[in-house]
């Protein structure tokens, strides 16, 4: 990031753009982004950068099979929760779908199959 906290495109070469640096776009995209009101999906985006920080320390720390279990698990303990109806308040609801949404979108960077088989 430069100065005024703009992603800049790096001249590495590919083989050396790693799962943290698109974290770390993810959580400036999520941060800057004008696309969609700020105020309405603003417990969405708390989740989001919840689970991106979660995984961007974990990166640093586990190993690819550590953490694929990691976030499996919560992933299917999420599904378990909004099935039941364990989140009951729209803004808990909204900031889990986030965190949830967040999580399955860095596990599809490891392997497509995370999008379907979770």
């Amino acid at each position: 990031m430069n100065k005024q906290g703009e992603i800049t495109i790096s001249n590495k070469n590919l083989n050396q753009f790693t799962l943290e640096d698109v974290i770390q776009r993810k959580i400036h995209f999520t941060n800057t982004n004008t696309i969609f009101s700020r105020t309405d999906f603003e417990e969405d985006y708390k989740g989001e950068l919840l689970a991106y920080n979660e995984m961007l320390t974990d990166i640093k720390e586990m190993k690819e099979d550590e953490f694929v279990s990691k976030y499996l698990r919560i992933i299917k303990k999420l599904g378990v929760q909004f099935e039941n109806k364990e989140f009951t308040d729209e803004r808990e609801i909204e900031k889990m779908s986030g965190y949830n949404n967040a999580i399955v979108s860095i596990l599809k960077c490891i392997d497509p199959i995370y999008e379907f088989d979770l």
